[in-house]
């Protein structure tokens, strides 16, 4: 698999792209690799110095979102830029609060409805303290990006 190194124009418009969905970006010494897949991921800048071409690696770093023309976070990047948000203390955009209810359906995979009065977008999806993820509302309805490997019936 092809990883490459993002320039500071690509992080530049991944950065826009974050603070127009999330409203917030990851704040640090951080460089963002891209794979064939269109999956971003986040390493600690001094390992981006590693020569990656003569090297087959399948992952490295923080697999963060996948970015085509809209930005779809992973369940570890929703959890990671949550927690970092909140010790920088900023405020992220759209984060949607579920009830044990609907946290079942969630990690069951079902799309449910659920009225949050506003447009289409990407949420964040908490349950109590926890990020669990994040998900599209579009038109009434929260649609489900639970991977399948974290899916189950006995959560809450």
């Amino acid at each position: 698999m092809k990883i490459t190194i993002l320039n500071s124009r690509e992080v530049k418009r991944l950065k826009e792209m974050f603070l127009k969905d999330v409203g917030y970006f990851p704040e640090g010494e951080y460089a963002y690799l891209k794979n064939e897949k269109d999956r971003i991921f986040i390493i600690n800048k001094d390992l981006s110095r590693i020569d990656l071409t003569d090297l087959r690696v399948d992952k490295v770093g923080l697999y963060l979102a996948e970015v085509n023309e809209t930005l779809r976070l992973s369940k570890e990047g929703a959890n990671f830029l949550f927690r970092q948000a909140q010790k920088k203390k900023k405020e992220l955009k759209n984060i949607v609060e579920l009830d044990a209810q609907e946290v079942k359906l969630y990690f069951i995979g079902i799309d449910f409805n659920k009225n949050i009065n506003c447009e289409n977008k990407l949420i964040f999806l908490k349950y109590q303290k926890d990020v669990l993820g994040c998900a599209r509302y579009k038109d009434g309805k929260i649609l489900n990006f639970m991977p399948k490997i974290y899916r189950g019936e006995v959560i809450v």
